[in-house]
């Protein structure tokens, strides 16, 4: 595994915590933020031919 792999990875498992703490308060902008960083991991996963299934929520149409 490559560091830029891990890095997504790592990054991936943080901004999934984030998300899940801002819809435990309620915080519906955290949400948003959170949702719309996780999409732009899973575009950018595709774009390297990454496999990150935590992503597969957040891949567009």
């Amino acid at each position: 595994m490559t560091e830029f792999v891990d890095q997504i990875r790592q990054r991936v498992r943080d901004a999934l915590a984030d998300l899940e703490r801002a819809a435990d308060a309620g915080d519906d902008y955290g949400v948003q933020v959170h949702t719309g960083e996780l999409e732009s991991f899973a575009r950018l996963a595709a774009e390297n031919g990454l496999t990150v299934p935590e992503l597969a929520p957040f891949r567009a149409a």
